[in-house]
């Protein structure tokens, strides 16, 4: 049986299939989909919909810090709890190994981001302009500082 994500992925190519307009909205596949009796929420699709957008929710929310600075207020750890490694949420006051770990965890999320980047614009480069490639660098330090300047003199 088909894992949730490649159901989904399926019915984005049935919606095409069916002449949907395309390129398309999620909203606009979405609507297909439930019209077309493609997408029912059982009772674990619910809560994992649900924990997904707290999560995001959770990940969004910023306060200010006593310098004036946005700060999110709530992070996410991968710790392993009886053998299995389970998320777990806690706020700016968390404990200093919890935070250890959801800094870390939150750099690897950076750095995979990147990897992602770097092999989509290679791939593109080859592809499209392998005589003028685009060209990134990973290298933050100096954006780093420039809006720690900016976020100064505001």
């Amino acid at each position: 049986m088909a894992n949730f994500n490649d159901q989904l992925l399926q019915i984005v190519e049935d919606y095409r299939a069916a002449g949907g307009e395309w390129p398309a909205s999620r909203e606009q596949i979405a609507e297909w989909a439930i019209a077309n009796d493609r997408y029912r929420l059982t009772r674990g699709m619910a809560v994992a919909q649900c924990a997904e957008k707290l999560s995001r929710a959770m990940g969004l929310e910023h306060v200010r810090d006593q310098k004036g600075r946005s700060v999110r207020k709530y992070y996410a750890a991968r710790i392993r709890e009886n053998g299995q490694l389970v998320m777990k949420w806690d706020d700016l006051n968390a404990e200093r190994p919890f935070m250890l770990i959801a800094a870390a965890n939150r750099r690897n999320q950076v750095l995979g981001q990147c990897w992602q980047l770097k092999n989509d614009i290679d791939s593109y480069n080859d592809r499209r302009c392998p005589d003028e490639p685009i060209q990134m660098d990973f290298n933050f330090n100096v954006d780093l500082e420039e809006l720690a300047q900016e976020n100064e003199a505001a």
